[in-house]
């Protein structure tokens, strides 16, 4: 995985990465469209992988029309403090554990203070524990644990498994969630804070999910804190299939 910068003067360092796992309902990915085209955040790249599946289509956000997209995308806030990748489509088949590798190593070398990962879990497989309660759960690695817990309460926010599981159950719980495991897993054997907001979700029509987790990941960060509503893209227009595609699909 290469990062090709938009600009020579792009710089990630010290920056919070915020990643989508391409998941069930592509809820996560929703949600990235949201903080996005809310922040206006400005596109400093691409990272071009080979295991990510090719897709190119028209621009996604309202304020970058003329940027064709592309498999995995970077964006950064004005301010430089959040960077955020979207993935327009899933690794190969069979390559989701190197590719979490190619985004572990990319953290790495950008040198990011803290990693975000929005993710979705089918909700139709979650054991009896999760039924009840809230319904975005978290599951944070090598994150101080004082910064979360007066939140949660506050937020309505659950944990995705009990303080005192073992470290790879929680992750147990995750199903249809894309290279989700794999990334916790990678990421717990660095130093590197993360924390995981999952929503269980069912396959339908995702968007109240999507702006849920958005909220949920703004209400515990705020990323974009001066914000007064989600701006959705233009783009979610064709969410449900438009009877008359748009011209540059072909």
């Amino acid at each position: 995985m290469e990062f090709v910068k938009s600009s020579d003067a792009a710089t990630t360092r010290g920056s919070t990465l915020v990643l989508p796992s391409v998941s069930v309902g592509n809820v996560p990915q929703l949600a990235v469209d949201l903080l996005v085209n809310t922040l206006q955040a400005a596109q400093i790249g691409i990272l071009d992988s080979a295991l990510a599946i090719p897709v190119s289509g028209p621009g996604g956000f309202d304020h970058l029309p003329e940027r064709r997209l592309v498999p995995v995308e970077v964006y950064q806030s004005a301010d430089g403090k959040w960077t955020i990748v979207q993935q327009r489509s899933p690794p190969l088949p069979g390559r989701h554990r190197a590719f979490a590798q190619e985004l572990v190593d990319f953290i790495r070398q950008g040198e990011f203070a803290r990693v975000v990962l929005l993710a979705s879990s089918d909700a139709a497989l979650r054991p009896d524990a999760l039924i009840e309660g809230p319904q975005i759960r978290l599951l944070a690695v090598n994150w101080p644990d004082e910064e979360l817990a007066g939140r949660l309460q506050e937020l309505s926010l659950g944990l995705l498994g009990a303080p005192s599981a073992a470290k790879q159950e929680p992750l147990k719980q995750l199903h249809a969630a894309g290279a989700a495991k794999h990334l916790l897993r990678l990421l717990g054997d660095t130093s590197i804070p993360t924390v995981a907001l999952v929503a269980l979700v069912s396959e339908g029509d995702n968007v109240p999910d999507a702006i849920r987790l958005a909220s949920a990941a703004n209400a515990l960060l705020e990323i974009a804190p001066g914000a007064t509503g989600w701006r959705a893209p233009q783009s979610w227009q064709w969410l449900g299939g438009p009877a008359d595609p748009p011209s540059e699909l072909y």
